[in-house]
């Protein structure tokens, strides 16, 4: 039995070494409608060449008004190695599930059932950026857009944020993201 459990243990501690947490700007287009959020977190976890992708606790913030919507998440992508990047492809239904942040009682993801969503995203250890389209024009007349681009906090510099290097959080590691991206 000890054994079993010493395994499992190792097994879970294996699965939390591949995930990635980043720190993300959000853009959110609803109908032509544009909202954005700082300090994101969007989380990824690899397992066997598959992909996790999870925008967790999220929080639609328009006009100061904030709607809790849930976490959204992604499951089971493969990755696909382009230009040095880790590419994500999806095309499917989606279930957006209640979030845990307690500042929050209530969740709208969830009453929403199963969403159609297509998603892609390009990321390496220290950079992601991506898309979903959320296509509720059946249900809500409304077709949803969201944006991320992101750092892992930690990962690049001695400072969150620092991609450069340089210890100095500004423009320049912006500019270090995009080079990423770019592949420059």
């Amino acid at each position: 039995m000890k054994k079993f459990l010493s395994v499992m243990a190792a097994a879970c501690c294996a699965m939390a070494l591949n995930a990635t947490i980043y720190t993300c700007h959000v853009k959110v287009t609803i109908n032509g409608t544009v909202s954005e959020q700082e300090q994101v977190q969007v989380e990824v976890n690899e397992n066997n060449g598959a992909y996790d992708l999870n925008l967790k606790n999220f929080v639609l913030v328009s006009e100061g008004v904030a709607m809790p919507v849930g976490n959204v998440t992604v499951t089971g992508v493969e990755g696909v190695d382009e230009y040095g990047f880790t590419k994500l492809n999806f095309n499917g239904t989606i279930f957006i599930t209640e979030g845990d942040d307690p500042q929050y009682d209530f969740w709208m993801g969830p009453m929403l059932g199963p969403v159609p969503t297509v998603a892609t995203a390009r990321f390496i250890d220290t950079a992601i950026s991506g898309d979903l389209f959320i296509d509720l024009s059946s249900t809500m007349n409304q077709v949803i857009t969201v944006s991320i681009f992101g750092i892992a906090p930690g990962e690049a510099g001695g400072i969150d944020g620092d991609v450069n290097k340089d210890s100095e959080v500004n423009v320049a590691d912006v500019n270090a993201v995009v080079d990423i991206i770019l592949n420059k």
